[in-house]
C-alpha cells in the first residue's frame, strides 16, 4: 500500500477512522448537548410548535470563502423554522503538511507488518486538523443556544464571524419578567411570589440557570439572603460575609423555601479572533422545567446530493459533511452543516431580566 497526501485524505476508511478517533477522544465540551439532541428534518423550512406567539425567524449561515450558494433572506410566518447554513474552510499549514509527508514516506518504505503502527501514527497526527473542522459548528451552536436560553433571541452578523456568518436572527416567545428597582431589597421574596404565581400556568420548575456574576450580585448580594441562609443552614454568617457561598449551598437554601435549585453557568467559547466569549448573559435568570428543552434539527447538505466534481465527502454528527481538497493556492479542509435549534415549548420557559433592578 502506497499513500500520498491526496490519497490519504480521499480514502474513506482512513478519514472515517480519523473522525471516529476525534469523537472518541473529544477534549472540548459541547455545551448545547446538555439541552437536547439531534433530530433530522427532511425539509429546510418546517413547522414548529411555538405556542400562541410568533416565534422564530432565521436567516442563513454560510462560509464566505467556500463558494457555496448564498440564499436570500426570507420572511417566515408564525410557526415556521428555517435551517441555518454553516460552513467554513481552513487552509492547512505547509509546515504541518511537510511533517505529514515525512510520516507518509516512512509508511511507504516500511514492510507490511510495520505499516499498521505507522498508519495509527498518521491518524493521530491528522486528528487535530479534523477536530477543528468537526467542532466548529458545535461551537457556534454553543454560542447560539445559551444566548437563546438567557435572552430569548440571538443575532449573528458578518462581523461576528469573519469566516462566513452572513445572518442569523432568531427570537423565541419566552415569558419575560422585568422587575424594577423596588424589588431589589427583597429580591428573594420577589422570586418566591413570582414563581408561586407562575406555577398554575407553567408548572413546577426544576432549576434556574444564571451566570456566576448574577449569582453573586443578585442572590448572595441580596439583603435577604444572609437571614434566609442562617434560617435554613444555621448560624453560618461567615460564609456569606466571606463570599464562600457555593451554588450547592444556595440551592439548599432555595429548595428549603420552595424555590428551584440554582445552576451556575460560566462557560466560554474561543472566537476566531482569539478572544473568549461568555456564553450565559449576566443579569438574566432562566427557569427550566428540565434540561431537555430543544432538538437540534439537521438537514442533509446540498453538497452531499450534488457534490463538487473530484471531491470526496465524509459525514459526521448531524449530517455534517467534511472534505479535504487541493487547488493552486493550497490544501483545505472544509465542512458544511445545516442545523437550527428548535425549542420544544419556548412559551413554557420563563426569563427574568434584571437589568433595571439597580
Amino acid at each position: 500500500m502506497n499513500l500520498t497526501i491526496q490519497t490519504l485524505f480521499n480514502d474513506p476508511a482512513i478519514v472515517n477512522a480519523v473522525i471516529d478517533r476525534v469523537l472518541q477522544t473529544r477534549l472540548d465540551t459541547i455545551y448545547w448537548k446538555q439541552y437536547g439532541k439531534f433530530r433530522e428534518t427532511k425539509t429546510r423550512v418546517f413547522k414548529t410548535y411555538l405556542g400562541t406567539v410568533t416565534g422564530v425567524v432565521a436567516g442563513s449561515i454560510i462560509g464566505k470563502n467556500d463558494q457555496k450558494p448564498l440564499r436570500e433572506r426570507r420572511t417566515l410566518g408564525s410557526g415556521l423554522t428555517e435551517i441555518a447554513y454553516l460552513g467554513d474552510r481552513y487552509q492547512m499549514d505547509i509546515e504541518r503538511l511537510s511533517e505529514l509527508q515525512d510520516i507518509l514516506d516512512k509508511f511507504n518504505t516500511a514492510n507490511t507488518a510495520d505499516q499498521r503502527a505507522i498508519l495509527d501514527e498518521i491518524i493521530n497526527f491528522i486528528v487535530d486538523d479534523y477536530r477543528q473542522v468537526l467542532l466548529a459548528p458545535h461551537k457556534r451552536m454553543d454560542i447560539i443556544v445559551p444566548e437563546l436560553l438567557m435572552t430569548g433571541k440571538t443575532e449573528v452578523h458578518l462581523a461576528d464571524n469573519k469566516e462566513g456568518i452572513t445572518l442569523l436572527d432568531i427570537e423565541l416567545p419566552f415569558h419575560f419578567i422585568k422587575p424594577d428597582a423596588a424589588a431589589k431589597d427583597a429580591f428573594i421574596t420577589y422570586l418566591q411570589e413570582q414563581i408561586a404565581a407562575l406555577r398554575a400556568k407553567y408548572g413546577v420548575f426544576s432549576k434556574m440557570i444564571m451566570s456566576r456574576g448574577t449569582f453573586y450580585k443578585r442572590i448572595v448580594g441580596s439583603k435577604e439572603f444572609g437571614e434566609t441562609f442562617k434560617m435554613i443552614l444555621g448560624n453560618n454568617q461567615f460564609y456569606v460575609g466571606g463570599g464562600l457561598i457555593t451554588s450547592q449551598m444556595a440551592s439548599q437554601v432555595f429548595t428549603g423555601i420552595g424555590l428551584p435549585a440554582i445552576e451556575i453557568k460560566e462557560d466560554y467559547v474561543e472566537m476566531q479572533d482569539g478572544t473568549n466569549k461568555q456564553l450565559y448573559a449576566d443579569d438574566r435568570i432562566t427557569l427550566l422545567y428540565n434540561d431537555n428543552v430543544l432538538e437540534m434539527r439537521h438537514h442533509k447538505p446540498h453538497v452531499m446530493t450534488d457534490p463538487v466534481p473530484g471531491r470526496n465527502y465524509s459525514t459526521s454528527d448531524g449530517q455534517m459533511s467534511i472534505c479535504n481538497y487541493r487547488d493552486e493556492e493550497g490544501r483545505y479542509m472544509e465542512y458544511t452543516a445545516e442545523w437550527i435549534p428548535e425549542f420544544k415549548a419556548p412559551n413554557k420557559i420563563v426569563n427574568f431580566d434584571l437589568s433595571e433592578l439597580g
